[in-house]
């Protein structure tokens, strides 16, 4: 049987492109998994906390010094949710 030099390196090319394929998954770094990582949450109720700008400005700029970092706002409950 013969294969022209179109067939021959289109052969190697498939090769090629399967073998790094197999191998690049191997040589690249690990995902960092978020599973080892400890998360914590805070959940603060809103009836605490005045309802004036610096009131609230007060409150974040003192939870982003700890690391805390503002995620959401549960509207139903009025909790403010951080997490670090």
């Amino acid at each position: 049987m013969k294969f022209d030099l179109f067939t021959k390196m289109s052969l190697i090319i498939i090769v090629v492109l399967l073998a790094l394929n197999i191998i690049m998954p191997i040589l690249s770094s690990p995902v960092p998994s978020y599973a080892a990582r400890s998360i914590q949450y805070k959940v603060i109720n809103s009836e605490g906390v005045p309802y004036e700008k610096e009131s609230f400005e007060m409150l974040f700029n003192e939870y982003g010094k700890e690391s805390w970092e503002f995620v959401a706002f549960e509207m139903g409950r009025g909790f403010y949710i951080f997490k670090r």
